[in-house]
């Protein structure tokens, strides 16, 4: 199927990541985390993100969001998400809205029976909620919610990140569970990757504050992060087992960061000898000061393009650590 292959291959190669108020919703429903928890991790990974309000009531979901955590630089921080509308066509909005794909619909398509069972499990498990002996009210408007909110969704979000290419849709694990239940398949979700790329350096995006993100959004190793990012990704849908990638991404951050120290060991002798004869003084340009500097120049543009992404883990960790002493005074 074709939505599957696009799912299982998605990377972070666009420049925009497409949420909704459901998808914060969802996610925090999983994992009961803070809707800026989200937010934040994505926000390293994206040039901008980008939201849809479905409803008039949503219209100041994102700002109410940030303000709720930092309102003194909230305006600054909301100026970086951009509204759907102007990347797409309202007529497009609109055709999604009322249009179903069978390919992509869970709760209208034809494999509706198994949508249904995968939210019945999904709401024993996590509200104690029987979705086949509905008690209250309460308990319904929460099974009807889950079962036409979670389908639409996940369509507003494909159908919008396959118009335009370089949109990604930030697909929760439980869009992402329901659609591969319903049709079958497996997940992959690049902010569970993140997530253990982030525990692995004994740090979360999350915990730093909005100024701190915007900081390293203008650090000058984002990118190479970013580029890393897709290659860990990439290696984590090889196997899909996060364990394992955990592991694997340890080890392969011990040996960086040895092997960085093993490149950059001063060798004394060489240069002493080039700091004496860069030195010299003759009526030219010194040649051996000259070839010095342009050596220096292409050993950091060398380390930049190997390390880049180690040191912009180091300044995350670090900003990390300042709030963690913070905290503690």
């Amino acid at each position: 199927m074709v939505v599957s292959q696009n799912l299982k291959k998605i990377n972070m190669t666009p420049k925009f990541g497409l949420f909704t108020p459901y998808t914060l919703r969802f996610h925090s429903d999983y994992y009961n985390e803070n809707n800026n928890d989200f937010l934040k991790r994505c926000f390293v990974l994206f040039d901008n993100l980008v939201f849809i309000s479905p409803r008039k009531q949503d219209k100041d979901f994102v700002e109410n969001i940030i303000r709720s955590e930092c309102p003194d630089v909230a305006l600054e921080i909301i100026k970086t998400f951009k509204p759907v509308n102007e990347f797409v066509s309202d007529d497009l909005l609109s055709e999604i809205s009322f249009q179903i794909d069978p390919e992509l619909n869970m709760c209208y398509g034809p494999n509706r029976n198994e949508f249904l069972i995968f939210i019945h499990e999904f709401l024993n498990k996590k509200f104690g909620i029987d979705s086949y002996n509905v008690n209250n009210r309460k308990e319904f408007e929460i099974l009807d919610y889950y079962i036409s909110a979670l389908s639409a969704d996940f369509n507003f979000l494909f159908r919008i990140s396959k118009e335009n290419k370089d949109i990604s849709a930030l697909f929760t694990e439980l869009h992402r569970d329901a659609y591969f239940a319903t049709f079958g398949g497996k997940t992959n979700v690049p902010e569970r990757v993140l997530k253990k790329i982030c525990s692995v350096n004994y740090f979360d995006f999350s915990n730093l504050t909005w100024p701190q993100i915007l900081e390293l959004k203008r650090s000058h190793f984002l990118s190479d992060f970013r580029v890393k990012f897709t290659d860990w990704l990439e290696e984590y849908s090889l196997s899909e087992n996060i364990e394992k990638f955990e592991e694997n991404i340890n080890k392969y951050i011990r040996t960086s960061n040895f092997e960085f120290l093993k490149r950059n060991k001063p060798n004394l002798k060489k240069d002493i000898a080039i700091g004496v004869l860069g030195n010299i003084p003759i009526p030219i340009p010194n040649p051996v000061a000259i070839l010095s500097s342009m050596q220096t120049v292409r050993e950091d543009l060398k380390i930049k393009k190997d390390f880049g992404w180690l040191f912009f883990i180091q300044e995350a960790y670090y900003k990390s650590i300042n709030n963690s002493e913070s905290n503690l005074k």
